[in-house]
C-alpha cells in the first residue's frame, strides 16, 4: 500500500491527489478525491488507520514531524483530544496535540480511525518561558515572591520543622551610587549564588523577593544546623569580597530567622514575622541578625498597629493641642504645644512619640502645617510666645521656613514670638540641613531652641554658632558622675545667655514647662 505524501512523481513534480491515492478501493473511498488535496497540503499531520490498528495512510506534515516508529503509536479507538510529547530525529522534545476521531460507514460500523496531529513546541517553549519569567526573577534566576509564597505554603502543609531566613543585603545602594547600577547587579548575582551554595546539602529553597531583599527556606533534617550556626555561615558566605568594577566589594546582610514546626501555619504571617524580626535586629546596626520573639513580635504589632491608624486620627480631630504653662519663678512666660492623642485602645499616646510615628508614616510635614497654623494663632490671642518641639523630619525639612513663614503671616504674629525647638537628634545625620534651618529662621527673626541635648560637643557648638535662644535637654541622667558633669555645664551656657528649659525634672533650669 501507498502511503500519502511519500508518494513522489518521477519528474519532481508536485504530489497531486492521484499519486497519493493507494491501489485498493477501500482506501480510495476513504479518501474521496475532493478531501485527497486538502490530506496532502494540511499543514497538520494525519495519520490514518484501519479498524485493526494498521497504518493507512499519513500525509507529509507528520512524517516529517514525527518519526516512523511513533506513527503507530498514535491509534486510538477513543475519540478524543490529548497532549503527547515525542522527540524527533535529533532527539529534541516534541510536543503535539493529537485529536483522535472515528470514520463510520455506511453500517454505522467503524471503518477508519483517524488521528490529527498539531507541532505545539513553540508555543509550549513560548508558554514555559513566560511561566518561568512570571516565576522567577529576571536578574538572578531565582524564584521570586510570586513563586515562593505557594512554595513555602506547600511545605507548611506538610509535618516537619522549618527554618525561614529573610535577609536584607547591606550597601547595595551605596554601589549603584558609587559604582554603578551594572556593579549593583552582579553584586546581587553574586549573593544569590552564594546563598544557594551555603545550603546546597539542604532541602532549601533561595529566592529573591524584593531590590536586595532574600529568602531562604530550609525544610529541617537532622543535619541542619543550628539557627547561629547558620547565620555564621551565610555571613562568612558573604563577606568574602567581591570583586566589582575593579573594587573589592564587601558585603554583608541583615537576617531575620523563624524556626517552627506548626503544620498549617499561614505562609503571610510567616512571612511577616521574619521579616519584622530581620527590621528589629537592623536597629542594632548593619550585619546584624536576629531569632524571632513572639511577644516582643506583639508588642511591635501592636506598636505598628498603632501608627498606621495615625493619619486618620489626625484626619477626623482625635489628635489636639494642649498649651502648658512655661514659667520663670512662677510667672508664665510662653506657652508649650504638645501633642495629645488618646488612642481608644492604647490609651494616651505622648508627645513624642506622636512626633516619632509622623517621622515613620512621612506625615511630618502635614503635622507641622497643622501645629504652626494652631501654635500661632494661639499665641496671637493669648498674647504670649509659644514653643513649638519639632520631629527630626520636621527638622531637617527644607519646606521648614516656608511653612513658619505662612503661620506667621495667617496669624499675624510678631516672629520673635514663635520658639521653635529642633531636634538635636538630626545633628548626626543632616548637619547641613538642620543649620541651613536655624539661619534662615534667624534671619526671619524666630527664636531657635535645641531639644533632647545630651551637651555633646557638636551640640554645644551649634548652640554657639547660631546663638541659639534656649535648649531642653534629655531626660536628666541618674549616675553621680553624669549629673555632676551636667551641674557644671548649665551655668557656662546660662552665662552665654542661652535659656534652659525642662520639664520639671532639672534642678537650675531657667523655664520649667508645667505639666
Amino acid at each position: 500500500m501507498t502511503e500519502p505524501g511519500r508518494t513522489t512523481p518521477a519528474d519532481g513534480s508536485a504530489s497531486t491527489a492521484a499519486d497519493a491515492r493507494p491501489d485498493d478501493e477501500t482506501w480510495t473511498t476513504a479518501l474521496p478525491a475532493l478531501f485527497q488535496q486538502v490530506f496532502l497540503d494540511s499543514r497538520a499531520g494525519i495519520a490514518v488507520f484501519d479498524v485493526n490498528g494498521a497504518l493507512a495512510g499519513a500525509n507529509p506534515a507528520v512524517t516529517a514531524m514525527l518519526p516512523a516508529a511513533d506513527l503507530t503509536t498514535l491509534f486510538s479507538t477513543e475519540p478524543g483530544r490529548v497532549q503527547r510529547q515525542f522527540a524527533n530525529a535529533d532527539g529534541d522534545p516534541v510536543w503535539t496535540t493529537v485529536t483522535q476521531s472515528v470514520v463510520r460507514g455506511l453500517d454505522g460500523q467503524p471503518q477508519w480511525h483517524v488521528a490529527v496531529v498539531e507541532d505545539t513546541t513553540e508555543q509550549r517553549v513560548l508558554r514555559d518561558y513566560l511561566r518561568h519569567q512570571a516565576l522567577h526573577d529576571v536578574l538572578t534566576g531565582l524564584p521570586n515572591r510570586q513563586s515562593f509564597l505557594p512554595k513555602l505554603e506547600q511545605v507548611l502543609s506538610r509535618p516537619g520543622s522549618i527554618t525561614l531566613c529573610y535577609l536584607d543585603v547591606d550597601s547595595v545602594a551605596i554601589v549603584n551610587d558609587g559604582l554603578g547600577y551594572e556593579s549593583g547587579d552582579e553584586l546581587l548575582k553574586v549573593v544569590a549564588q552564594r546563598l544557594t551554595a551555603v545550603v546546597a546539602d539542604e532541602n532549601a529553597t533561595v529566592a529573591r523577593i524584593g531590590g536586595d531583599e532574600f529568602v531562604v527556606l530550609i525544610e529541617d533534617s537532622p543535619t541542619t544546623p543550628g539557627i547561629s550556626a547558620l547565620a555564621k555561615a551565610i555571613e562568612a558566605a558573604l563577606t568574602e569580597p567581591v570583586l566589582l568594577a575593579g573594587h573589592g566589594v564587601g558585603v554583608s546582610a541583615g537576617m531575620g530567622f523563624v524556626r517552627t514546626s506548626a503544620r498549617g501555619s499561614d505562609a503571610m504571617a510567616l512571612l511577616r514575622q521574619a521579616h519584622s524580626t530581620l527590621r528589629r535586629a537592623e536597629s542594632g546596626g548593619k550585619g546584624q541578625w536576629g531569632i524571632y520573639d513572639a511577644g516582643q513580635d506583639a508588642r511591635d504589632r501592636s506598636r505598628l498597629s498603632l501608627i498606621a491608624t495615625m493619619p486618620g486620627a489626625l484626619q477626623n480631630g482625635e489628635i489636639a493641642l494642649d498649651y502648658l504653662p512655661v514659667e520663670q519663678d512662677g510667672e508664665q512666660v510662653a506657652s508649650a504645644v504638645r501633642l495629645r492623642w488618646h488612642e481608644a485602645e492604647t490609651g494616651p499616646v505622648s508627645h513624642e512619640d506622636c512626633l516619632r510615628f509622623a517621622d515613620d508614616l512621612g506625615l511630618s510635614g502635614q503635622l507641622a502645617d497643622w501645629v504652626l497654623e494652631e501654635a500661632c494663632a494661639f499665641a496671637a490671642t493669648e498674647q504670649l510666645p509659644v514653643l513649638v518641639r519639632l520631629s527630626a523630619d520636621q527638622s531637617r525639612d527644607p519646606d521648614l521656613t516656608a511653612q513658619v513663614a505662612e503661620a506667621l503671616r495667617t496669624a499675624e504674629l510678631p516672629p520673635q514670638w514663635l520658639w521653635l525647638s529642633l531636634a538635636a537628634r538630626t545633628l548626626a545625620g543632616d548637619l547641613d540641613a538642620l543649620e541651613d534651618n536655624l539661619a534662615t529662621l534667624a534671619d526671619m527673626g524666630v527664636r531657635r531652641l535645641l531639644h533632647g541635648i545630651t551637651f555633646a560637643l557638636p551640640e554645644l557648638s551649634v548652640v554657639e554658632r547660631h546663638v541659639l535662644h534656649g535648649v531642653e535637654p534629655a531626660k536628666p541622667p541618674t549616675e553621680p558622675l553624669a549629673r555632676k558633669a551636667l551641674a557644671a555645664i548649665l551655668p557656662l551656657l546660662q552665662a552665654t545667655g542661652v535659656l534652659v528649659i525642662s520639664d520639671d525634672e532639672l534642678p537650675g533650669a531657667d523655664l520649667v514647662v508645667r505639666s
